[in-house]
């Protein structure tokens, strides 16, 4: 994850029987399938997504049972090969919202309960990944900012940032060797609704992170899915996320994907090699994860149409012609050397978004090879 000469592949991890309802109906055998399949695809890596709910039913403990189908899929993963970044406060999911049912109606962020509990949660996780071969890192949670909407009162900048620091510290205090980030998506570094600050999102976590969705960002909109700047969005926000750094370090684009309903006249798979080779083009991204390893089944209601058909393997476990591509162009990559420093440069005036006014900015020099750099 952090060697600019060895960038790292891997997926995030949806098991196709259950979702992350495997937490309650594990079946060990068909993750072991899952984790077979995703290492055939080339990965080197997972990212999995604790349920905080079922891993937490009361503020003051953990349960032992979700903890050790945790520790059986680490297992499982080391035996294929696969380290494992776990992610652990998750509120948000798949675009479901989860809340610990011994917090109605407290704010996640700042009630002390709350953050005594995250505290209490992470620790325990913390702990168990950094005594475990295939543990990697911990992920203090999936887009927690995205919880600002939901929660009953006001939260500001200075709370997320408080929650973070204090949640990075209880890590780093239960599991001092075990590297630490924060997968906030696109907002903070693009928009200026309330979320984490981009300092410390560029900063404090052991390695920053983006999340790069083409159609969530708008950059298929914006630049229309037949120009290859539709497909830039994790060169994009890689150079932005860097340009907010005071020391340079690793950047993970830590969730990146396409899903079918979003293009018409440009194939999934074309999409899928873009999407990957420009985001390798900047020299400072050491790390890409997929969004998703597999498909949700459909008879698993509720979900957005659009959840059902992200994964590079189908709900068969057979990988689908996006995961061959995927395959073959991350085995190209792995060989290819990275890219030079850029020669172009475009300046973000300080404290403000990296909306798509300023994409439209950055554009103008763009270069599949070569990226213009972001400077403040």
């Amino acid at each position: 994850m952090i060697d600019p000469d060895r960038p790292a592949f891997g997926v995030n991890y949806v098991p196709r029987e259950q979702w992350w309802n495997a937490w309650l109906d594990f079946d060990e055998l068909s993750i072991v399938d899952d984790l077979a399949a995703i290492a055939a695809l080339g990965c080197d890596h997972i990212r999995i997504q604790c349920l905080w709910p079922v891993f937490q039913p009361s503020p003051t403990s953990v349960s032992a049972t979700a903890m050790s189908r945790l520790t059986v899929l680490l297992d499982r993963a080391h035996d294929a090969g696969l380290e494992v970044w776990v992610t652990v406060l998750n509120g948000f999911l798949s675009g479901w919202v989860f809340r610990p049912p011994w917090m109605p109606r407290g704010n996640l962020f700042t009630d002390p309960l709350a953050v005594s509990a995250a505290k209490t949660m992470v620790g325990a996780v913390a702990e168990l990944v950094g005594t475990h071969p295939a543990g990697a890192g911990i992920d203090l949670g999936n887009e927690p900012n995205m919880l600002v909407g939901f929660e009953p009162q006001q939260v500001t900048e200075a709370d997320l940032d408080g929650w973070a620091r204090t949640l990075i510290g209880s890590v780093r205090s239960a599991a001092p060797n075990v590297p630490v980030v924060l997968g906030a998506d696109h907002q903070p570094w693009t928009t200026s609704e309330v979320g984490f600050s981009r300092a410390l999102l560029a900063n404090e976590p052991d390695i920053t992170t983006v999340h790069a969705w083409p159609y969530f960002s708008g950059f298929i909109g914006h630049f229309g899915e037949d120009n290859d700047l539709a497909w830039s969005i994790g060169a994009y926000l890689a150079q932005v996320a860097a340009a907010h750094q005071t020391t340079p370090r690793p950047i993970w684009i830590q969730e990146i994907g396409i899903a079918p309903e979003w293009v018409t006249d440009v194939s999934i798979e074309h999409a899928t090699e873009r999407l990957l080779r420009n985001a390798l083009s900047v020299p400072a991204v050491t790390a890409v994860t997929w969004w998703a390893s597999h498909d949700i089944h459909r008879h698993h209601g509720g979900f957005a149409d659009l959840e059902y058909d992200l994964g590079l393997i189908d709900v068969n476990n057979k990988i689908k012609p996006t995961g061959h591509r995927f395959a073959e162009v991350i085995a190209d990559l792995r060989t290819t050397p990275r890219p030079p420093l850029p020669t172009a440069t475009v300046r973000l005036t300080p404290h403000s978004p990296a909306n798509l006014d300023f994409a439209t900015q950055w554009s103008k020099s763009w270069s599949p090879t070569q990226p213009p750099q972001i400077t403040i």
